[in-house]
């Protein structure tokens, strides 16, 4: 079999298949136990009467020290694949294993719309949350470090391990999750995680690493989720994104001249050659794109600009991916694109866009801003780079349909 060009007809998914499987039985044991003690575990945990250093000790863990772990280990993780001659780490794959775990918990969050404890029973909790219970999105991403720890440490797998259980535990004590929301967390964190760290796995994804569209898409796809939940979250605010913008500027007019320690690697990992004289030239007009679709949106509805950079960052990826490795059904006006890749493109876009607005117009959406990118936009004698306009026709539609 060969995925993007690569033979991977060696590797072996049995084991795969079989840690899946004990997973998901775990899961579904974890989530029955849950589900019996949702309610009864808040008369033993309740506010009244707890040491008040037990509170705020509680409140540092969640909110504070898990987040110094996961910005730590992605500084590290970066430091060590732009530092790597071939761009790779083996803290990789637990890093691919956060990103996505975060990722699919707002997803669940959002499709299963499970209030809060404090909102239904007659509880405080200690801290607020804006998003939706089920699943724990803490216990989820903590749980997704638990198998690639293991696997390269034992020791640290154990040390995490209590650190996993004790962030569980820690929100549920602060009254912002049920035992269930747990449970789900630590069935997503942990198949996510073994999935991610299984070395046939780690095979797989070290093949198509070196391929530089995978790389470069791949790029694409995570950051404009980050991008999404950040905002959303508060943590990235439109003039920061704005002051992203020139620094992207100096550092691309200066790696022109001058090789930038670790920065000028990062380019060379994901530049095409066409980008020689404009360094990060991808990664620029992305941003400027997510840039412009929150500047605009914001005010009539920021839904919309969470849509268009989700059609921009899954859609447009898949539809590149597919259309450079896929040489069949070419589309008659550019050769360059076929309509395999134009298909999974709208598909994909529709499926990430529907979780803020509705399906319809999620569809018409995608599929007009996705079949618009197959187009070469001119403008005098430089085209119209496709992560700007792909992103604010899909606003656009979307704002003319909701």
């Amino acid at each position: 079999m060969k995925i993007f060009g690569r033979k991977l007809s060696k590797l072996d998914f049995s084991s795969v298949k079989k840690e899946i499987f004990w997973w998901s039985g775990c899961g579904i044991f974890l989530f029955a136990i849950g589900k019996m003690v949702d309610r009864y575990v808040f008369l033993i945990l309740h506010t009244e009467g707890r040491p008040p250093w037990m509170d705020q000790a509680i409140v540092f863990l969640t909110e504070r020290l898990i987040w110094v772990f996961l910005i730590g280990f992605a500084l590290v993780t970066t430091y060590r694949v732009i530092n790597n001659p071939k761009h790779q780490s083996k803290l990789v794959p637990a890093f691919f294993a956060v990103i996505t775990t975060g990722i699919l918990s707002f997803i669940l969050k959002s499709f299963f719309h499970v209030p809060r404890p404090y909102e239904i029973l007659d509880i405080h909790p200690l801290v607020y949350a804006s998003s939706f219970s089920f699943p724990s999105a803490h216990t989820a991403v903590a749980f997704s470090l638990l198998i690639p720890f293991f696997r390269l440490s034992k020791s640290i797998g154990i040390l995490w391990a209590i650190f996993a259980v004790c962030i569980g535990f820690s929100r549920v004590y602060e009254n912002v999750h049920f035992a269930s929301d747990i449970a789900g967390g630590i069935f997503l964190g942990g198949i996510i995680g073994s999935f991610f760290s299984h070395p046939e796995i780690i095979k797989m994804v070290g093949l198509l690493w070196k391929e530089r569209e995978f790389r470069r898409q791949s790029f694409h796809f995570v950051f404009g989720f980050l991008c999404v939940f950040m905002h959303w979250a508060g943590f990235l605010k439109i003039w920061q994104i704005a002051g992203l913008l020139v620094i992207g500027l100096i550092i691309s007019l200066f790696s022109q001249f001058k090789e930038i320690p670790l920065i000028s690697n990062v380019l060379k990992m994901f530049d095409r050659q066409r980008d020689k004289n404009f360094p990060g030239r991808g990664a620029f007009f992305f941003l400027l794109g997510v840039f412009l679709c929150i500047l605009i949106f914001r005010k009539e509805n920021l839904k919309i600009a969470y849509s268009a950079i989700l059609i921009l960052s899954v859609g447009d990826s898949l539809n590149h991916l597919f259309a450079a490795k896929y040489n069949k059904l070419k589309i008659p006006w550019n050769k360059r694109k076929n309509i395999l890749g134009v298909g999974i493109g709208v598909l994909t876009g529709t499926f990430a866009a529907q979780f803020f607005v509705p399906l319809i117009p999620a569809l018409l959406a995608s599929s007009i801003s996705i079949l618009f990118e197959t187009i070469p936009i001119k403008i005098g004698k430089y085209y119209v780079d496709d992560n700007v306009f792909v992103p604010l026709i899909a606003g656009g539609i979307l704002w003319l349909t909701i």
